[in-house]
């Protein structure tokens, strides 16, 4: 179908918003479109939409449904993005760090991720090389000292060693390097490093790095479902957390965090605090059991 429709005016938005059976009591609501986009609001509108019995939805709304709601489930998913973006920082740091600490401490070579008799064939070594050659330079244009020493000092070597490399190759990389390692001797001693079971490491950071450019970008996490989804432990099933909501993610998160225990504590407190005060029923949108806590 070829795509016709016409932009509206801030007035209309309201409009089709109040025709569909929004109650608009909020005088700022034309000033709140203009900063959060008619088109992002909505997706947080479907929650109150009414759906026929195949799922499709009747253009509108529930009765009760106000702007006002709408807009405070929208404040509230942005505490959850905020709150997942400072621990899953605090993750980041802690895998980089003991990913390269193991391989080098193994291998006895800085530039262990350079070597192939390490990797299975997944990964592109030459693709990696000048991803690592890119990554340097970014940090140099941006003064990073440490990049900046090493360009200046070692003048015949493109790639830093994993230490330096560490600050600078981003989360998404270090996780396919980690899911591409041939030996599973090296997998088990990252995953004992994190207190992790061996099997799932791969998968959880994975799914961890997408969660992670997901807040980044600011995407919604209040019903969305992630088409990669990460393998499950037998305490996830008994908890009854649905594989591909956002919920599984959070509990994944907070398991891995368990070798930096006071980050961990500060993440359950934070957590329990956030959802206590959810406006509207988490359970089915977070993919959480009824009265879930860390």
């Amino acid at each position: 179908m070829k795509f016709n429709k016409k932009p509206t005016t801030l007035e209309e938005q309201v409009s089709l918003l109040e025709s569909r059976g929004v109650k608009i009591d909020n005088d700022a609501a034309m000033q709140i479109l203009s900063q959060v986009n008619y088109y992002r609001f909505c997706g947080y509108g479907l929650y109150f939409e009414e759906f026929d019995d195949n799922g499709t939805r009747l253009d509108r709304f529930l009765p009760d449904t106000t702007f006002n709601r709408i807009y405070g489930l929208y404040l509230w998913d942005e505490k959850l993005r905020v709150f997942l973006q400072k621990y899953l920082g605090r993750f980041e740091v802690l895998f980089r760090s003991i990913l390269n600490y193991v391989m080098v401490t193994e291998t006895q070579n800085p530039f262990w991720f350079m070597d192939g008799n390490l990797f299975a064939n997944s990964i592109d070594l030459n693709t990696l090389k000048q991803e690592c050659i890119d990554a340097l330079e970014r940090a140099v244009d941006n003064n990073e000292l440490s990049a900046m020493h090493f360009r200046a000092t070692y003048t015949e070597s493109d790639v830093p060693p994993c230490w330096i490399l560490s600050e600078f190759l981003s989360f998404g990389k270090w996780s396919k390097v980690l899911g591409a390692l041939k030996f599973q001797s090296h997998i088990k001693m990252v995953a004992s490093r994190l207190k992790a079971p061996p099997h799932d490491i791969v998968s959880w950071v994975r799914s961890l790095v997408i969660l992670r450019n997901r807040c980044a970008h600011h995407g919604r996490l209040w019903g969305y479902r992630f088409k990669i989804k990460p393998s499950r432990t037998p305490s996830m099933q008994r908890f009854l957390l649905e594989n591909g909501a956002v919920g599984s993610l959070i509990y994944i998160l907070h398991d891995l965090l368990s070798t930096d225990r006071t980050a961990q504590l500060e993440m359950a407190a934070s957590f329990n605090a956030l959802i206590e005060c959810c406006p509207e029923n988490f359970e089915k949108n977070l993919g959480l059991p009824k009265n879930f806590k860390l």
